[in-house]
C-alpha cells in the first residue's frame, strides 16, 4: 500500500530537505519528523539521502 502525503505535508517535507541539503539549521524535532516519513515513504528517503550527500559535498568543498 502506497502512502500519500497531503500537499501541505509534502511542501513541509520538501522545505526541510532543502534546508538540510544547504546546511541551514534543522531542529531535532524536524529531523525526527523527516526520519519518520523517510521510514515509510521510499521517495522521501531517497530525497533525504540525496540532500545529505549534497551537504557533505558542500562541506568538503568548504562552502558551508
Amino acid at each position: 500500500m502506497a502512502r500519500m502525503l497531503t500537499t501541505k505535508t509534502r511542501r513541509r517535507v520538501e522545505e526541510l530537505i532543502s534546508r538540510l541539503a544547504t546546511g541551514e539549521p534543522v531542529s531535532l524535532k524536524e529531523r525526527i519528523q523527516l526520519k519518520k516519513y523517510a521510514l515509510h515513504i521510499p521517495f522521501v528517503a531517497g530525497k533525504v539521502n540525496q540532500a545529505l550527500k549534497n551537504r557533505e559535498s558542500l562541506d568538503k568543498d568548504g562552502l558551508l
